[in-house]
């Protein structure tokens, strides 16, 4: 009788577990996929991935989640949440964070603008892979 019970309750955690709230896939599945880094603008200046030493990546998969790469090793991961920002000019974006401390990411075809990641306070865009 106890091995039943357990084996109820263990296999309720492990559907829970795999269970994601969809985001992503259900309200903007074109965003999922590789991202490799292309540049940074700050201002009026530009740098170039090609001009570095360090390869940047970003994942969005379908977990609701966006991982970060530098050459091959994660280096952080975050979730998205369905919240928008009201005040922001551009209706194409999505928020991503932890804790209660979101930024937004930009999209527009194969491109994702993220402002924190690798170079803060940097527009850094990423292309998605084919």
């Amino acid at each position: 009788m106890k091995q039943s019970i357990f084996l109820i309750i263990g296999s309720i955690f492990l559907v829970c577990s795999f269970k994601s709230d969809g985001l992503i896939e259900r309200v903007y599945p074109e965003l999922l996929g590789d991202y490799e880094f292309y540049k940074s603008v700050a201002d009026k200046s530009v740098s170039y991935a090609k001009d570095g030493k360090d390869v940047f990546r970003v994942t969005i998969n379908k977990k609701d989640q966006i991982l970060f790469y530098k050459n091959k090793k994660k280096e952080r991961k975050f979730r998205f949440t369905e919240t928008k920002l009201p005040f922001l000019d551009d209706e194409n974006h999505v928020l991503f964070g932890a804790d209660n401390s979101y930024e937004p990411l930009f999209y527009r075809g194969d491109t994702i603008v993220i402002q924190s990641y690798p170079s803060e306070y940097q527009d850094n865009y990423f292309i998605k892979k084919k």
